[in-house]
């Protein structure tokens, strides 16, 4: 046997008992693997289960929700418009959105026992950059309590909750994705599934990969999965819908 392909074997089973024993610990119920180069598949590999009560043995075919990998692909999608020209990197957001970042507010002050806050306008706009890379200034409410405890007075609106903190002075895992797919949609005309489709998934031949799962793949999707507290892994007693009417550009 040549060196290079022996060389390859013994790689390949290098991974396969790593993902093994990755299984055997309970580190995971099941994983799928895959390695490319230019020339093709590498390798590929499918250990443990996709269903725990079910025992379903996890296949190379099976089919994971990607959940806020989906901000990648939204990423991409706004990529290809910057490349394009119709999208400039340090836009203002406010070109695309004028009622929600014209003028955007900015907290001064948040009071987190009594909910009482103090804004003024920022004074440095929010960029496109600022949405691509988390620095917006704006938040999510699972990692920022002002972002999820803020209420607005009686008689007052506002279109996007307060910023945190000028656009491009720190990094907070925030909405900004959301604003991304929206600022996709508008430049293209197209809502982001249609993008998508027609302008990655389509390309790349990913045929797999869409929003929604067709009945006829239903099989082949793996269960969303918890750890007890004693450590075993158990199928979620709530599973996330393969249907709905909300195409996020930040989660599937």
């Amino acid at each position: 046997m040549p060196f290079a392909a022996t060389a390859q074997q013994s790689g390949s089973s290098f991974i396969d008992e790593a993902l093994r024993s990755a299984v055997a610990r309970k580190d995971v119920v099941g994983v799928v693997a895959m390695a490319a180069d230019r020339k093709g598949i590498v390798y590929q590999g499918a250990f443990g289960v996709a269903d725990v009560p079910e025992a379903k043995p996890m296949k190379v075919d099976s089919m994971f929700r990607i959940a806020s990998m989906t901000k990648a692909v939204t990423s991409t999608a706004l990529m290809q418009l910057v490349e394009q020209g119709k999208v400039a990197i340090e836009d203002p957001l406010a070109k695309y959105f004028p009622a929600e970042f014209a003028k955007p507010p900015l907290f001064e002050s948040f009071d987190s026992a009594t909910g009482a806050y103090k804004l003024r306008p920022a004074t440095k706009a929010v960029t496109v950059r600022h949405v691509l890379t988390h620095t917006s200034g704006l938040g999510y409410g699972f990692t920022d309590p002002t972002t999820r405890d803020f209420k607005p007075r009686p008689g007052e609106e506002y279109p996007i909750v307060p910023l945190l903190f000028e656009p491009g002075e720190r990094w907070l895992y925030s909405t900004s994705t959301d604003w991304v797919g929206r600022v996709v949609e508008k430049v293209s005309g197209k809502p982001l599934e249609d993008y998508f489709h027609d302008h990655i998934f389509v390309p790349l031949g990913m045929k797999d990969t869409s929003y929604f799962l067709p009945k006829e793949k239903e099989a082949r999707l793996v269960t969303v999965n918890a750890r007890g507290a004693d450590g075993t892994i158990v199928k979620d007693a709530v599973q996330p819908a393969t249907s709905a009417s909300r195409r996020s550009a930040a989660a599937a």
